[in-house]
């Protein structure tokens, strides 16, 4: 990784480039701050290493010009016995550490790793917030039902019509909500969501049709989450549990696409896309008498049935391997090995808490913490077993040739590409 180095003392600064490359780092040294601010907002290096007291600009103003470049490099100060107090100054400013001289080389080049580890991570998180928030194919997982999913969203995303979206806790509602936002016309506009199983009773109309100043005792202008959601999508979380008398209102908004704010005479119009979840049978609420059938079928532009984590088959060792892979880069780990025998485990339980609960399990195996799937002690099937003595054979040779792919395949009488095509399989790494 590429080090700006920045000292005025032409010695100390050789000393420190040295430094840096003996610690396996490619080392750039500056004289003069303002030229390394220079060179930075041309080809951003991935940290900035500087002196504090330089004459010109010093290593105060070089963290400040820094920051202002809006390039995540993080700086590391070097201070006298007497600038500690100016170092933290620094920090408060935008400076990530500092060291103290004379400084310790090992500890310096420790303290460097551990700021470029974080900046490494930091770049990451963002590259994976920002794939996830652009793709509206998002939805991970190669199963008829997932690729059915995708393709219903990705027909239905350009059409002015609202949504009604249906599957148990933990299948993904809210993010095909945002692949349906992402990928619709109205993608640019705002995207907000009300939680209706959160929300008392008594807050409802407030927090839904937005209320006029004195519109009671001490109230202030306020537009509720429809009008917030003009130009964009309105996601109504778990709206089986909205009140009837609220669901009147809300139907005749629709209709109407104009609202009226408590306290107000006058009407606000509506151009907003709704998306409805729901964890229950609509249908059923309907014949219950606890949602009514008008507003449902108003919603009811499309409906989407979401699957099960149950029902998935390889697919939730696919989705389990993406969580636990996220989680490993996160938090600076390597990637967690998943054996054919916790793969069997996680295509046999049921999942009750969906990819909610996968996900949980996923970051405990990759913070080494297990990840509490229940081992499931049913009879396997002849292919099973087989599947499982291969394995276990496949892994034992490995061990005994130091994971030699080669020699492990000869001790076994197999074809290396054989050997290789079922550690694949059985997820077992050289």
């Amino acid at each position: 990784m590429t080090v700006f180095v920045v000292d005025d003392d032409a010695d100390h600064l050789a000393a420190l480039c040295d430094l840096i490359e003996v610690g396996g780092h490619s080392a750039t040294g500056f004289l003069h701050a303002k030229d390394a601010v220079a060179a930075a907002s041309d080809t951003p290096p991935k940290a900035i290493l500087t002196d504090l007291r330089m004459p010109g600009m010093d290593g105060m103003a070089l963290t400040e010009a820094v920051a202002a470049l809006d390039a995540d490099i993080p700086v590391i100060m070097l201070t006298g016995h007497g600038d500690v107090a100016a170092a933290v100054r620094a920090i408060q400013a935008g400076a990530e550490d500092f060291l103290e001289k004379p400084y310790d080389a090992q500890h310096l080049l420790s303290v460097l790793n551990r700021t470029l580890r974080a900046q490494a991570t930091r770049a990451e998180l963002a590259r994976l917030q920002s794939e996830l928030s652009q793709k509206s194919d998002s939805i991970l997982g190669e199963s008829a039902a997932l690729v059915k999913l995708r393709e219903q969203i990705s027909a239905i995303a350009p059409l002015n019509i609202d949504v009604i979206l249906t599957g148990e806790t933990g299948t993904g509602k809210e993010l095909c909500a945002r692949a349906l936002h992402a990928a619709s016309l109205r993608a640019t506009g705002p995207y907000i969501a009300l939680n209706c199983a959160a929300l008392p009773e008594s807050l409802f109309e407030l927090e839904v049709f937005g209320h006029a100043a004195a519109a009671f005792p001490g109230a202030i202008e306020k537009p509720g989450k429809l009008e917030a959601a003009n130009g964009g999508t309105l996601v109504l979380d778990e709206i089986e549990a909205m009140p009837m008398q609220v669901q009147a209102k809300l139907l005749r908004a629709l209709q109407e696409r104009h609202i009226e704010r408590l306290g107000e005479n006058r009407l606000r119009p509506l151009d907003l896309r709704i998306i409805a979840t729901a964890k229950t049978d609509l249908r059923q609420a309907i014949a219950e008498n606890r949602f009514r059938a008008d507003l449902f079928y108003r919603l009811n532009g499309a409906e989407l049935c979401l699957p099960p984590l149950r029902g998935l088959g390889p697919d939730i060792t696919l989705i389990f391997a993406h969580y636990a892979n996220l989680a490993a880069r996160l938090y600076g780990r390597s990637a967690p090995d998943i054996g054919i025998s916790l793969r069997r485990d996680l295509q046999r339980h049921d999942w009750p808490g969906n990819v909610r609960e996968l996900k949980t399990a996923a970051e405990r195996l990759a913070l080494g913490l297990g990840p509490s799937v229940p081992h499931v002690s049913q009879a396997q099937t002849l292919p099973e077993r087989i599947a499982e003595y291969e394995a276990r054979e496949i892994s034992a040779a490995l061990d005994r040739f130091n994971q030699s792919v080669e020699r492990a395949a000869q001790s076994l009488g197999i074809p290396r590409r054989t050997l290789a095509d079922k550690m694949a399989r059985y997820g077992i790494k050289d």
